[in-house]
C-alpha cells in the first residue's frame, strides 16, 4: 500500500501553473473541436443532403432504367428474334433478315419499309390467299361431288348393264325354251288359217251375189230419184206458170183518194191486208215490170175495197181498171202445203203466220214431202230443237231442210216477201 507523500509549496505553485496552461490548452482544443465539430455537422449535413438527392436521381434513373427494361422486354417479346425468353432486346438484325424473308414470302408487299407498314399488306395478301384457297377448296369439293357423282353413275350403269344382260339371257333362254312349242302352235294356227279363208271365199261369193242385189237396188233407187226429180221440176214448172197467171184484176179505181175495187171476193179466200202487185194489162205488157201495190182494206161478196200505193208513175202511166194483180203465195181455189223454217218472229210471229196461211188455203206441215210446194223461211236461229243458246247464230241456208227444199225442188219464200203481200 502505498504511502501519500506532501510536496513542497513551490513544487505546489508549479504544479498549478501547469495545470492552468493545460487547462486553457485544454479549453482551446476544445473551442476547436466544438469549431470543428459544427464545421463537420454542417459538411455532413450538405453530404447527407447531397447523398440523398444522389439517392434519389439514382432510384430515378433505376426506374427509369426499369421501365425501358419492362418496354423493351414487351417489344422484344412481341417482335421475337431473341434466343431466348430472357435475352433482351431482340436482335436487330435477325429481325431485318425476317422483314426481308416475310416481303420475299409476300411479293405485294415490296413498298414496305417498316414492320408497321408490311403487316396491313401481308394481312391483305393474306386475306387474298384465303380468298383463293377457299374457292379453290370448294373447286375441289365441287369436282369431287362430280367425280363422285360419275362413279355412282357408272355404277349404275354397270348395275343396269348387268340386269339387262341377266334379263337377255334369261329372254333367250324362254325363247329357246318356247321356240318348239311356238312352232307348234303356228302350225296348228296355219292349219285353222287355211279353214279360215275357205270360209271366207264362201263369204265373198256371198256378198258378191249381196252387192249384185245393192246394185240392182242402187239402180232402181235412181229410178225413183230420177221420178222425185221429174215431178218436182212439173211441181216448179207448175207454179211458175202458176206465178205468172194473174190472180185478179183492177174493176175500178179512184187516183184522187187512193182507192180502188178488184175482182176478188170473200168465195176467192180472199182476206182483208192481202197485198197485190199491180201490172199493166194491156197486151205484152212485161208481168215482172210493177205500177204499184194494192192492198185490201174490205172484202166484200162482189167486189172487194183495196188502197192503191208506191204507184210507180202516177201521170204517165197510171193505174187504171183492167190492169193485173200479182201475189205469189195467194191461191183463190186450189189448197197448197208449206213448211216453216228459221226464227219466225216480227210483225206475225208462228201461230199467226199458221192461221194467215190456213186462211189463204197453204196448209202448214210439219216436214217436207212430195206434196210440199213452199219452204217459208225466216231469220236466224239462236237457240237448238232444245231451247239451249247455241254458241254463233244460224243462218236458215244453213239448216239440213233448206238443203233437201232445194233439192226437191221446193219453192223459197222469205219471210219479207210473206210480210209484204200479207199486211195486218
Amino acid at each position: 500500500m502505498r504511502t501519500k507523500t506532501s510536496l513542497p509549496l513551490s513544487a505546489r505553485r508549479g504544479a498549478a501553473r501547469i495545470s492552468a496552461v493545460w487547462l486553457i490548452v485544454a479549453f482551446v482544443l476544445l473551442a476547436v473541436a466544438v469549431t470543428y465539430a459544427f464545421i463537420a455537422q454542417d459538411e455532413a449535413a450538405v453530404a447527407k443532403r447531397e447523398l440523398a438527392s444522389a439517392n434519389q436521381e439514382r432510384d430515378a434513373a433505376v426506374d427509369r432504367l426499369s421501365q425501358g427494361n419492362v418496354g423493351l422486354s414487351e417489344r422484344s417479346e412481341v417482335l421475337g428474334f431473341t434466343e431466348d425468353a430472357a435475352t433482351i432486346p431482340s436482335d436487330v438484325a435477325a429481325a431485318k433478315a425476317g422483314f426481308e424473308d416475310l416481303k420475299a414470302a409476300f411479293p405485294d408487299t415490296e413498298p414496305a419499309k417498316t414492320f408497321q407498314d408490311l403487316i396491313p399488306l401481308v394481312k391483305s395478301a393474306y386475306s387474298t390467299q384465303l380468298q383463293k384457297i377457299g374457292q379453290n377448296a370448294n373447286r375441289i369439293k365441287e369436282l369431287e361431288g362430280q367425280v363422285a357423282a360419275e362413279r355412282q353413275a357408272k355404277d349404275a350403269m354397270e348395275s343396269d348393264k348387268d340386269e339387262q344382260i341377266a334379263a337377255l339371257r334369261s329372254e333367250l333362254s324362254d325363247l329357246k325354251d318356247t321356240s318348239e312349242s311356238e312352232i307348234s302352235r303356228l302350225t296348228s294356227a296355219s292349219e285353222d288359217l287355211r279353214t279360215e279363208v275357205n270360209n271366207y271365199t264362201d263369204q265373198v261369193t256371198a256378198l258378191t251375189d249381196t252387192t249384185r242385189d245393192t246394185e240392182r237396188s242402187l239402180a232402181e233407187s235412181k229410178k225413183i230419184a230420177a221420178s222425185i226429180k221429174r215431178q218436182a221440176t212439173e211441181r216448179i214448172m207448175m207454179i211458175a206458170k202458176r206465178s205468172e197467171k194473174p190472180d185478179g184484176e183492177i174493176s175500178g179505181v179512184s187516183l184522187k183518194y187512193g182507192l180502188g175495187f178488184i175482182n176478188l171476193t170473200s168465195s176467192d179466200r180472199l182476206s182483208e191486208g192481202t197485198t197485190f202487185r199491180i201490172v199493166s194489162g194491156r197486151p205484152g205488157a212485161d208481168p215482172s215490170v210493177a205500177k204499184g201495190f194494192c192492198t185490201v182494206t174490205n172484202v166484200g161478196p162482189d167486189l172487194s175495197e183495196v188502197t192503191v200505193f208506191d204507184m210507180v208513175d202516177p201521170l204517165g202511166q197510171p193505174i187504171v181498171p183492167g190492169d193485173l194483180l200479182f201475189n205469189p203465195l195467194y191461191e183463190p181455189k186450189g189448197l197448197r202445203n208449206a213448211v216453216l223454217a228459221g226464227s219466225i218472229d216480227g210483225i206475225y210471229n208462228r201461230p199467226e203466220l199458221e192461221i194467215l196461211m190456213k186462211e189463204i188455203g197453204i196448209t202448214i206441215q210439219d216436214e217436207l214431202s212430195n206434196t210440199t210446194d213452199f219452204l217459208i223461211t225466216g231469220g236466224p236461229m239462236f237457240v237448238d230443237e232444245e231451247g239451249e243458246p247455241l254458241e254463233a247464230p244460224l243462218k236458215v241456208e244453213q239448216l239440213p231442210i233448206y238443203a233437201e227444199a232445194r233439192d226437191r225442188g221446193v219453192l223459197v219464200v222469205p219471210m219479207r216477201d210473206v210480210t209484204q203481200y200479207f199486211r195486218r
